[in-house]
């Protein structure tokens, strides 16, 4: 049996009030919050991440193959390519994808009875998905794809659809003008359903409409498009992935881009969050080991006496000091365990309730988006274990150079 962690036990469990014993609770206290502030703060940031990755991901995938484009952040290219329904299989075999769904994009001015908005109209055919998730919500109806001409609907965002002071069912006049046309051609479309992502990048710049009235505005034949967006299993694959269909299937001058070089502002800023995590966690461990040192010296001060005892009956400076470090131990380790449950209780409660809210306006969301993820809490508690058995070796040091005599005379 090991002799220093069972006195460690003893003397952690010891019912006698004592000054120690209330500074100790205070630095168990201090351990719980700075757990949980650091689970809280893990689950915000990747749930948050997450989110914004996902309201991205949904409306363009996280590929797209389009001809080479010299200005990457735009998603309009000059020109249209024929659909190729091989590559469109090949693709789509490839290990990793989900889907592949082509698009047309092409400007133009959506006009009210009260106001006018400029808008990129997105092109897509009957095969794309008008289902809400928690990424994007769709109200109304989806575009009625007839099997001759095309549908005569938009889906606008609720963004849009605000702007132009409408509601579902309304028409509106849609204006498409090209510098090769001497007269802009006109649609009087129906408002079909509306969309809403809380991306001000999507809400405020795209709408959607049958990819064939775009063919029809822009005299294209009845197979032209202006890219595909391909849907990957895990962004994390989404490079390798690109990579592996350019150099396998692609020829020029086709080439991919991928959701980041689209959009390259947007995750520039989604990985500045990971560094304000990483601050988060030093803070809150450093706080967390200086609560727990300076409760340890406290407990070595009010137990000099025992220290002189059990030195002079001929315990080592070494198992002596291990008590310390033990009892210290169970302090951060009960701590922890409170802290644990604090953390993932008010994660697992945002993430039923959505009691925090956020401005949706500055961040792309109507609530403090929540991922838990098991072996980040895990990572935390044994880190923040690790971390403070180390700093506690510090203090626990004053047990080997205090002097018996001086130990036994202490009052």
């Amino acid at each position: 049996m090991n002799l220093s962690f069972f006195m460690a036990r003893r003397v952690a469990n010891d019912p006698r009030a004592s000054f120690s014993r209330f500074i100790i609770r205070l630095a168990t206290i201090a351990t719980s919050l700075s757990v949980a502030v650091m689970i809280i703060a893990v689950a915000v940031v990747f749930g948050f991440k997450e989110t914004i990755k996902e309201k991205m991901f949904v409306f363009w995938g996280q590929v797209q193959i389009a001809p080479f484009n010299p200005n990457p952040t735009s998603i309009i290219t000059p020109d249209p390519f024929t659909y190729n329904p091989p590559l469109v299989e090949n693709i789509r075999s490839v290990p990793g994808v989900v889907d592949i769904q082509p698009f047309a994009v092409k400007a133009a001015i959506l006009s009210s009875a009260t106001t006018m908005q400029g808008i990129k109209l997105k092109g897509i055919d009957s095969h794309y998905s008008f289902s809400s998730n928690n990424a994007i919500s769709f109200k109304g109806d989806s575009l009625h794809f007839p099997a001759k001409d095309y549908a005569h609907q938009v889906i606008l965002s609720s963004t849009i659809l605000d702007k132009l002071a409408l509601k579902i069912g309304d028409s509106l006049v849609v204006y498409f003008v090209d510098a090769e046309q001497e007269f802009p051609r006109i649609r009087k479309l129906q408002i079909a359903g509306v969309f809403h992502t809380g991306m001000e990048e999507v809400d405020n710049s795209f709408a959607l409409c049958d990819i064939r009235l775009l063919r029809r505005i822009s005299n294209w034949d009845d197979q032209a498009i202006n890219g595909y967006q391909v849907h990957v299993r895990s962004y994390g694959e989404a490079n390798s992935i690109a990579d592996k269909i350019y150099q396998k299937y692609l020829e020029p001058p086709l080439s991919h881009t991928t959701i980041e070089e689209l959009y390259p502002n947007i995750f520039n800023w989604l990985s500045l969050m990971n560094t304000n995590a990483y601050i988060i966690l030093i803070i809150m461990t450093i706080v967390a080991t200086i609560n727990l040192t300076t409760a340890l010296l406290i407990f070595i001060m009010e137990r000099t006496t025992m220290i002189g005892i059990l030195t002079a009956l001929g315990m080592s400076p070494g198992k002596l000091q291990m008590v310390f470090v033990y009892h210290a131990g169970l302090v951060a380790s009960r701590g922890i365990l409170w802290g644990t449950l604090l953390g993932t209780g008010i994660c697992l409660l945002q993430q039923y309730t959505h009691f925090i809210k956020m401005d949706e306006s500055a961040y792309y969301m109507q609530y403090a988006p929540i991922k838990i993820v098991p072996w980040h809490i895990l990572v935390i508690d044994l880190g923040t274990l690790f971390v403070c058995f180390c700093i506690m070796l510090l203090p626990s040091l004053v047990v080997r150079a205090t002097s018996t005599v001086k130990a036994l005379r202490f009052k």
